[in-house]
């Protein structure tokens, strides 16, 4: 069976013909396998190699040495019906006997050593394992990355037909509405379960939203008052059972989710409080205070040693990563972000083109999303095995007087979303740095926050100084 196959040629009929056979074996279908083989004439392995598997399946290893070092002990024919010695590398052969043979070897053992045995070939005689579901994987792969608005589960991939979102996979249309604050909503932030969302406000409170499972709409759950001042931020603890919120130049105060009910207060005498954040676990709150110091504190209020210094400017954000490594936080004054390192005490000073005002992390922690007075978003790359470096920078939303917040989302964190002094949400691919990919209007004031459900690639929320909170879902029109 000579020839190719496909338009453009390049499929050889017969390495189509052995990858076929080796998918149809390892689905089970031996006996379609052999069908295929006898109708077609194209054997899945040379009579050599064959022979060579058959020693080795009987443990003969050194029939199979021998057969490598003969000089015409192993070769394959080729589609011109010459005869091409293998190249094997013979060392790695001679070391078989001592490397995979144990006196315990059993079928499961034995079928490991053959897999090893068999990557000992190119693969001009054996077919690499999987080798056609891994061809239809990564083509799948480039389908989804030459998406310019890929943004579906991986379920949703098909081999039947060619993989294309288009804008209709980004959340654009406002699906229901939320009233219940009284004043500008300046944070908001769904559960890690993405079943609920909390909302702060400029009013003095923090309300907790639970979505209904049957209509998918979001009602108030709880709405917690205690607060003398407006509600900066509201964090979810990592279970989900449990909410801080952080007044304004006031105190922490963390919250149970089911009750509602204020469980604890946080702060520090005559010092305000700026912002906040959970330990890693949950076993502990972050404050960042007045007195440019942060502060660490058990759930019972006990605080914890904490040996990084006080800061030479107004700490404006702080967040933990999820190993709990690195403490990340701003300052206003200075254009500066701070990685301080738990674990060796140290600190890597990041230097950034004009003030930040926010920041947050990804859900692998490995990129860190950083807003800056020049209208301007950096995406910073912090894995820790290397220096910090940015990777990506997005522009195209308003910012002059307020603080803007933005958030990765959608599939594999490939999406930047932010609000805007335009009253509109802004929306951009990591892959296009040219503009924004969709923008959204609706609401009568400034968008100050902006938050994509984990759990929903198709949901996200924006909080707005109109004393409303919009729930994005898709346009299926």
């Amino acid at each position: 069976m000579d020839g190719t196959i496909g338009s453009k040629g390049l499929v050889k009929k017969t390495e189509l013909v052995r990858i076929m056979t080796d998918a149809l074996i390892s689905l089970g279908f031996n006996g379609i396998a052999t069908d295929l083989q006898n109708q077609s004439g194209v054997n899945l392995l040379d009579p050599t190699i064959r022979h060579f598997l058959d020693e080795a399946k009987r443990k003969e290893w050194n029939s199979c040495i021998k057969l490598v070092q003969e000089e015409e002990g192993l070769q394959v024919r080729d589609e011109k019906e010459e005869m091409t010695p293998l190249g094997v590398k013979r060392r790695r052969l001679e070391k078989l006997p001592s490397k995979f043979v144990f006196p315990d070897s059993g079928e499961e053992r034995f079928t490991e050593v053959t897999r090893k045995v068999r990557k000992l070939f190119p693969p001009a005689a054996i077919v690499p394992e999987g080798r056609l579901v891994r061809l239809l994987e990564e083509s799948l792969y480039h389908q989804m990355r030459d998406c310019d608005y890929h943004n579906a589960p991986d379920t949703d991939m098909s081999l039947c037909f060619d993989h294309c979102c288009w804008k209709s996979k980004i959340p654009s249309k406002t699906v229901q509405t939320l009233v219940g604050h009284t004043d500008e909503v300046w944070f908001l932030k769904f559960s890690n379960n993405g079943k609920c969302l909390a909302s702060s406000s400029k009013d003095n409170t923090a309300i907790i939203w639970e979505i209904n499972a049957e209509g998918g709409e979001f009602s108030m759950k709880h709405k917690l008052e205690g607060h003398e001042k407006p509600v900066v931020v509201v964090l979810w603890s990592p279970d989900d059972q449990q909410v801080i919120t952080c007044g304004e130049n006031e105190v922490i105060k963390r919250w149970d989710v089911g009750s509602g009910q204020c469980l604890q207060t946080y702060g520090r005498v005559d010092v305000g409080s700026i912002s906040c954040g959970w330990l890693h676990d949950g076993s502990g709150i972050i404050g960042a205070m007045a007195d440019r110091r942060i502060y660490l504190w058990n759930l019972d209020g006990t605080e914890i040693e904490h040996e990084q210094g006080q800061r030479g400017q107004k700490i404006y954000d702080v967040a933990m990563t999820s190993d709990g490594k690195w403490l990340v936080s701003v300052g206003r004054e200075q254009n500066e972000i701070s990685l301080f390192d738990r674990v060796t005490r140290g600190e890597t000073v990041i230097q950034v083109e004009g003030m930040v005002t926010s920041f947050s992390l990804s859900r692998d922690d490995k990129y860190l999303l950083v807003n800056l007075i020049t209208q301007e978003i950096h995406v910073w790359m912090i894995d820790g095995r290397r220096e910090p470096r940015r990777v990506y920078k997005f522009s195209g939303h308003k910012r002059s007087r307020f603080v803007i917040r933005s958030c990765f989302g959608g599939y594999d964190d490939n999406f930047i979303a932010s609000g805007s002094e335009d009253t509109q949400v802004y929306i951009w691919h990591t892959d296009f740095e040219t503009g924004p990919c969709c923008v959204l209007p609706g609401h009568g004031g400034a968008v100050n926050c902006v938050s994509w459900n984990p759990a929903d690639l198709h949901m996200l929320a924006s909080a707005s100084d109109d004393k409303t909170i919009r729930i994005w879902g898709l346009d299926l029109e």
